[in-house]
């Protein structure tokens, strides 16, 4: 019978044990995760400031997640050597005590702010959630109500413990679960990914805007088919994400929604007053864009993507079709001709007599007679940068002048052009030196050197060039004229003799 006793005493003494570990198990269980808040960005820091707060206190309203016990002095030994790097804010929320980190960034674009939010956490750095708005933060209240709505989308997918129901439940084996392996055609390197991304999206975005420019500029020209105006804001996504999808490796296509959501925002800074797209923006806002967003989006969706690896990855040198290297993906080098008509002059500076007289005061200066002439030639255009080229040429010219008396003196020259050509869209202006030889086939023959100044302006249309061009010869062309035919104003004698010409030429591009 005492052995029964004893027996019966142990088993409860071993029940009560179990029970009280069981307790001590679900209380430490039940404690709630401890987390800290960095938000970094904006251009004032009492945004950022403000906003982690808003956010800390919006999460910690679950007992889920409390604060950590110094996130004062974790928040401004961040801010204080302005850390934007995600593995350096989580190690440091580790030595403050945070199971998680919350780090949102603010990019400000007109007045609206982009965020992206990571959860991540900070045993093993792994980003285990994440969200993203597009929101203007304008008040206090604007940064209240996006917190509330950004803690939303974290955390969603959790819902709260329903209470124990007070009617037993038979206990029954949980099925288990097992999640589909995801199917990969081939595996993708995420280095690769960025790389062709970083290297391809400004530029593919400028190339659209300039070809935009150029469509609209057709479309409002003379050349252009009525109603081909181009929908500004489709055919900038359109251009673009195609650029860019040629670069990217086969099944890669998921990393194009990211990029789609990126290029609205750059469209809606864009945007005009009364809506649309303002074309005149996009050179100021494409220049000042910054994608190390976009690419810390990839880099988070592709940590998530078992198609995916993380491999090193050395980017191949691209080429252009006639073996010129440039940056962006640019055309260094190519040829244009060029054909248009030119009406010049010769300002000339002139002393002797009037009709056998001395002349009072020994010279005189005046303009011959405008005479019509045509050029053609070829256009040599080096593109040091989008909005940078020069472009030497080889051209001949027809220029001369007419006389008082209606004879015409024709000069024949070939002319060398060195011009300073600065693009802008589908704009180029023109200026630049001039070296010509030339030989006058009439009755003032004869040969001669001539230097000046050429400027001018056209457009780039498609393949198609328009434009005009003013030349300001330098050149002192002497010659010793007797005679009355060769007079103005009645003045004959030793003259000097300088090309002014003014002509429109159009050309093709190839």
């Amino acid at each position: 019978m005492n052995h029964n006793k004893y027996a019966l005493a142990f088993i409860f003494a071993c029940f009560c044990s179990a029970f009280a570990q069981e307790q001590s198990g679900d209380s430490a269980s039940l404690e709630p995760k401890k987390i800290a808040v960095y938000v970094f960005g904006a251009g004032e820091a009492n945004v950022n400031k403000s906003f982690g707060n808003k956010l800390l206190a919006a999460i910690t309203q679950s007992d889920k997640y409390a604060e950590i016990k110094d996130s004062e002095t974790f928040y401004k030994e961040l801010a204080k050597n302005n850390e934007e790097g995600i593995d350096q804010i989580t190690q440091t929320g580790k030595r403050y005590g945070a199971d998680y980190v919350c780090l949102v960034s603010l990019t400000e674009v007109f007045g609206a702010y982009s965020i992206l939010a990571r959860i991540v956490k900070t045993s093993d750095l792994q980003t285990i959630r994440t969200a993203s708005l597009d929101r203007p933060l304008k008040s206090l209240d604007d940064i209240t109500r996006v917190s509330r709505e950004l803690v939303s989308q974290l955390f969603r997918s959790q819902t709260q413990t329903p209470a124990p129901s007070t009617t037993p439940v038979p206990a029954a084996t949980p099925p288990v679960t097992v999640a589909a392996k995801k199917e990969c055609a081939n595996k993708l390197n995420i280095n690769e990914i960025v790389s062709k991304i970083q290297s391809s999206f400004l530029p593919q975005l400028k190339d659209c805007s300039v070809t935009l420019a150029k469509d609209m500029a057709l479309a409002m020209s003379p050349f252009g088919k009525k109603g081909a105006k181009p929908e500004p804001v489709p055919f900038m996504k359109e251009c673009t994400l195609d650029g860019i999808k040629k670069k990217l490796p086969d099944g890669a296509d998921e990393y194009l929604k990211p990029i789609e959501k990126f290029l609205q925002n750059v469209m809606n800074a864009a945007s005009a007053a009364g809506g649309g797209l303002d074309v005149k923006k996009l050179p100021g806002i494409i220049s000042g864009l910054n994608v190390n967003e976009l690419i810390n989006e990839l880099k988070t969706k592709a940590a998530n993507d078992e198609c995916v690896v993380n491999e090193p990855y050395e980017p191949e040198e691209e080429y252009e079709e006639d073996g010129s290297t440039g940056e962006e993906g640019r055309k260094i080098v190519s040829l244009g001709f060029r054909t248009g008509l030119n009406l010049s002059h010769l300002y000339t500076t002139f002393g002797g007599s009037t009709y056998g007289d001395p002349h009072p005061n020994g010279t005189e200066n005046g303009s011959y007679n405008p005479t019509l002439g045509f050029q053609a030639g070829l256009v040599l255009d080096i593109a040091l940068s989008s909005w940078f080229h020069i472009q030497p040429g080889l051209m001949y010219i027809q220029k001369g002048a007419e006389d008082n008396d209606g004879t015409v003196a024709t000069s024949h020259n070939i002319e060398i052009p060195l011009l300073l050509s600065f693009k802008i869209y589908a704009l180029r202006l023109n200026v630049g030196p001039y070296w010509s030889t030339y030989m006058i086939s009439d009755y003032m023959s004869g040969v001669g050197l001539d230097i000046g100044i050429s400027t001018g302006l056209g457009f780039d249309i498609g393949m198609f060039y328009i434009g005009m061009f003013y030349d300001y010869g330098f050149g002192e062309n002497e010659k010793s004229v007797g005679g009355y035919d060769y007079n103005v104003s009645g003045y004959s004698g030793h003259r000097n003799y300088s090309n002014r010409t003014f002509g429109l030429n159009f050309g093709v591009n190839l």
